[in-house]
């Protein structure tokens, strides 16, 4: 496969537990995944992924933890070769009540092992794989 241009970047995701469920948020493109975006330039990891739970979802993330690296490379729209790595962490929340960004359109509550029947985004479900054999 030829790329017109490579871009790597680094990003996060928190999964936020409420009660034995886990929060997915779903995309305009129909993907599941989890709260997440890009690591802002001298930002430190742990603090990105608190801070897109709080833009994406509107909940604090308490006692976030490390819990894997998951990466994909795949083709944009515009042709270029993008490798995304996704620094996972984990974290409970005080509550369930969710207010979604525009990026997305829609939220579930989970348990693992439902999480698997939705059509997640390649890095979620890498995350999701990790997280089972811990």
């Amino acid at each position: 496969m030829i790329f017109l241009a490579q871009i790597q970047e680094l990003n996060v995701y928190m999964i936020p537990e409420f009660e034995g469920k886990l929060l997915v948020l779903k995309r305009k493109n129909g993907l599941w995944e989890f709260p997440g975006g890009g690591v802002d330039w001298g930002e430190k990891p742990e603090q990105s992924a608190s801070r897109e739970l709080r833009e994406e979802t509107g909940l604090s993330a308490i006692e976030p933890k490390f819990i894997c690296v998951s990466s994909a490379t795949y083709k944009t729209p515009g042709g270029d070769g993008k490798h995304s790595v996704y620094l996972v962490y984990k974290c409970t929340v005080s509550g369930s009540n969710v207010i979604l960004c525009e990026e997305h359109d829609e939220f579930r509550w989970m348990f693992p092992r439902e999480i698997k029947y939705l059509k997640l985004g390649l890095n979620a479900e890498e995350a999701m794989e990790l997280l089972e054999e811990k």
